[in-house]
């Protein structure tokens, strides 16, 4: 049982992870890094989190370690302190490979995880590697967890990290054109929310059934959504999408 973890790095991504684990009802006792003094100081202050003297009196007594700082500042970070088993460090700088990270944290195990910023609201998907009980109890708490077996999986699933942010872009232009379009900017924008929540809820209520399936029986014959899908695909605008996560994936294998 998880009792208390550490964070090193206050950023965004481990504002929205402790968020989400007191939205839960966690009483883990969170100890953060002091080295934003300011960002740490309101991270405690609003989430009941407490503030370390440095790093190492973060991983001093915690069960599992979350390091979410820049990717290039992981190694570092993690070699400026001493961790000991049974303790489990996580890193979730996407690019930075287990073996680039084990010799940092020995004799802890060392996991990746790639937790997305809906964990705020108990919804991220979390993949993880490698297996974790420790690293899969705690981000349970703040959605789903998928544990791959091989390091290779992990890396190429890391384009939906990206694939995540698009989708905001994604939301953004249709409900700006459907406000442009006359109808007024709250529903046009609540409007899409909705309707992207749902078909992605649809998706998750029929794990049976394909994804294309599901289009497909949408996009009938004669009907707005077969005439647009058509525009899509002529204009390459998935190809595009494909074409992105290979850019992403690229960039991803080549981190050092």
């Amino acid at each position: 049982m998880i009792e208390k973890i550490g964070i090193i790095g206050v950023g965004h991504l481990a504002a929205y992870l402790i968020e989400g684990l007191r939205r839960a009802g966690s009483e883990i006792e969170i100890m953060l890094s002091p080295h934003n003094t300011k960002r740490s100081g309101w991270l405690a202050s609003r989430f009941g989190a407490k503030v370390a003297s440095d790093n190492q009196a973060v991983a001093d007594d915690a069960d599992l370690i979350l390091v979410t700082t820049r990717p290039a500042d992981v190694v570092p970070a993690c070699q400026a302190v001493h961790f000991h088993e049974p303790q489990t460090v996580v890193s979730t700088a996407v690019g930075l490979p287990l073996a680039s990270l084990r010799p940092a944290v020995e004799p802890a195990k060392p996991v990746r995880a790639m937790p997305l910023t809906c964990a705020a609201i108990n919804r991220s998907p979390t993949l993880l590697y490698p297996a974790s009980t420790e690293a899969s109890t705690l981000f349970a708490e703040l959605g789903t967890v998928h544990m791959v077996e091989e390091e290779t999986q992990f890396t190429r699933a890391s384009a939906i990290a990206a694939y995540y942010g698009w989708v905001y872009a994604l939301m953004d232009e249709t409900a700006a054109w459907t406000a442009n379009a006359g109808v007024p900017q709250q529903i046009a924008r609540e409007l899409v929310l909705e309707t992207t929540r749902g078909a992605a809820e649809m998706g998750l209520a029929h794990p049976e059934r394909e994804l294309s399936e599901l289009l497909d029986s949408l996009a009938t014959e004669g009907g707005v959504t077969r005439d647009g899908l058509q525009t899509l695909r002529q204009r390459r605008g998935l190809s595009a999408w494909v074409e992105a996560l290979e850019a992403v994936l690229e960039r991803t294998q080549h981190k050092p």
